[in-house]
């Protein structure tokens, strides 16, 4: 976050006696960042016009400008972006000023406020450069910003990196919160980008994950090693996502957390363990997900964790059990009116009736997996093409049962074995990890739920500095 603003100059104002204009407009600024601390924006947009309106009748150009300027900073804050760049811009051509970061993290701010993403990250580069050279900490601020109007124009790559260094420029602030956010945010875009380096991302996350040693929020903690399991997981680190899901569950054993989050967890863990071929494990975390989303009345997440438990009794061969799951999961998704869960849980339907011997039945599913598949937003040729292949196994199945029953005058085992024919393990795909809670720009901001995990106030939009321009 940036620094605190600097109060207002007494330079060249010692000959001032109290009651004078320059004395009532130090009062006004001083009073005005006040509120602005306070989150009263409003009263302070207000109390900085005054002191502007009582700057301009003065001959003195700084007093106007470090006026002006404030006033702009509060203009952007309170989503005047139009207005506040007006400021800016003449404050900054009023009174010559040091290149200190200040004036180009505003004019940013403006840019990004009015979604001119490109303008914005050109000044926020120029705004980390002459933070660097002072040596300040609000490099890793504008970093932070920068990166995400990169992320805004598409440049997911360069926002990943420009994350990566803010996560090192808050480290060496010794700010390690803010450090593993910024590592956490640069293994999300890493992975948003499509020529993305397994080892780039890996280098990020194990950064973060030893940084979280050092955190003591409990809840911040295990809403970031839930984010560390996810990414994990998506490059395929299936352990490295298990030890961080097993850590933030520990967590909510310790601490009185919503019961959501520890549904979430549960979820998570179940959907590594059925990715790490560890089924027996599997069935009682999904099994506790699926109920505490039952009590929660989300019935989608429910869905997917039946969907989950069923998929586990499916791949140990439990298929009795896997029928009934399955058949819990699409009725929990036309509950929820989720039409692509409903196709997920009928093409595992399929599968388990053609396990248990039942080749009708799997076609019928099949064959409505098939045309919700092709009805969902999600729609693609992945799943057709899956499903048709199952489809021809069934009826090469068929032929064949037919094909054995005109040899043998009808009669055929109910419990005959047709183990090789069809019976498919649940691909990977459809695992249903998921985030606790959205984490993205807003999260970072401090628009999150707990003021105790929002690290970063809406007041970093633009650095309020008062004292700029003295002479």
């Amino acid at each position: 976050m940036a620094s605190p603003p600097r109060p207002p100059s007494d330079r060249g104002q010692s000959g001032d006696k109290s009651g004078s204009p320059q004395t009532e407009i130090q009062r006004l600024l001083k009073t005005g960042i006040a509120l602005f601390r306070a989150d009263e924006d409003l009263r302070a947009l207000d109390t900085f016009k005054r002191a502007f309106l009582l700057s301009s009748r003065l001959p003195e150009p700084h007093m106007q400008a470090r006026c002006l300027f404030n006033l702009g900073a509060a203009y952007i804050a309170t989503g005047k972006a139009k207005k506040g760049l007006k400021c800016t811009w003449k404050a900054n051509k009023m009174a010559t000023t040091e290149n200190d970061g200040d004036f180009s993290f505003n004019v940013a701010a403006a840019y990004e406020a009015m979604r001119e993403y490109a303008k914005a990250a050109e000044f926020y580069r120029k705004a980390v450069r002459e933070y660097e050279d002072r040596k300040t900490p609000k490099a890793a601020e504008a970093l932070v910003k920068l990166a995400y109007c990169l992320a805004s124009t598409g440049d997911a790559a360069s926002a990943a990196q420009s994350f990566r260094l803010a996560g090192q420029a808050y480290q060496k602030a010794q700010q390690p919160v803010d450090a593993a956010m910024a590592l956490r945010e640069a293994a999300n875009y890493f992975l948003r980008s499509p020529d993305y380096r397994p080892e780039d991302v890996l280098e990020v996350l194990h950064g973060c994950s030893q940084i979280c040693a050092g955190i003591t929020n409990p809840e911040l903690l295990g809403h970031l090693r839930n984010h560390l399991g996810l990414h994990y997981a998506e490059v395929k680190h299936f352990g490295l996502a298990e030890e961080q899901f097993v850590e933030a569950l520990e967590l909510c054993s310790r601490e009185s957390v919503a019961l959501r989050k520890r549904a979430v967890l549960l979820q998570n863990l179940g959907a590594v363990y059925n990715a790490q071929q560890e089924s027996q494990r599997a069935l009682w975390y999904h099994g506790e997900a699926a109920n505490t989303y039952g009590v929660l009345g989300e019935t989608a997440a429910q869905g997917q964790c039946l969907y989950n438990l069923a998929s586990a009794h499916s791949q140990l061969g439990n298929h009795h059990n896997a029928q009934l799951h399955y058949q819990q999961a699409v009725k929990a998704f036309v509950d929820a009116g989720d039409s692509y869960g409903k196709a997920q849980g009928c093409e595992g339907l399929g599968t388990a009736h053609f396990c248990l011997g039942h080749p009708d039945l799997a076609v019928h599913y099949y064959k409505q997996a098939l045309a919700l598949f092709e009805k969902a937003k999600e729609a693609s040729d992945v799943p057709r093409e899956r499903i048709l292949g199952k489809l021809a196994d069934v009826t090469s199945y068929q032929e064949t049962l037919q094909s054995h029953n005109s040899h043998t005058g009808g009669f055929v085992d109910s419990g005959a074995d047709v183990k090789g024919t069809g019976c498919y393990k649940e691909e990977q795909n459809q695992l249903g990890l998921k985030a606790a809670d959205k984490f993205d720009q807003d999260t970072w901001r401090g628009q999150g739920n707990d003021p105790a995990t929002s690290h970063y106030s809406e007041k970093s939009l633009c650095s309020i500095v008062v004292g700029r321009g003295t002479a």
